[in-house]
């Protein structure tokens, strides 16, 4: 009896995971895109990147941050940048939120050379690297 209890969730758990394994496939296969997965081509391509200067930079950190933001809205393929930071007593914790056309666009970007003047006068500044993440939108 007592191993029983136990086999018997260990059964349903195996009939359930074999059940998904074998029709949960054909559910995105009927032309229903996964939502988790990222288009092929990922356009309008949504960047985030979290910059954390220490504090006592914050100053230098927040000009130099956003003389890049001018410089990339001249950009070709930028459709949005902003620049954010943290409340609370952490203005030294930024977020650069960019939306562009496309990934051609973006790497275009990333060696500019106020891009790569700007990564250069970071440098010094941070108490963390740069948390550069890549997003899509996901449609309703």
């Amino acid at each position: 009896m007592h191993r029983m209890r136990f086999t018997l969730p260990a059964l349903a758990f195996a009939a359930l995971a074999l059940t998904l394994g074998t029709f949960g496939g054909r559910i995105f296969a009927q032309g229903q895109p996964d939502p988790l997965q990222a288009p092929k081509v990922v356009a309008p391509l949504y960047v985030v990147t979290f910059a954390d200067v220490f504090p006592q930079n914050t100053v230098a950190g927040t000009t130099t941050i956003k003389q890049y933001a001018a410089d990339t809205r001249r950009d070709p393929g930028i459709q949005r940048v902003e620049v954010i930071a943290q409340v609370g007593g952490h203005a030294n914790h930024m977020v650069i939120i960019e939306v562009w056309k496309d990934e051609a666009s973006f790497n275009k970007h990333e060696s500019a050379p106020h891009t790569l003047d700007f990564r250069a006068k970071m440098q010094p500044l941070l108490g963390a690297p740069f948390d550069q993440r890549f997003h899509f939108l996901v449609q309703q």
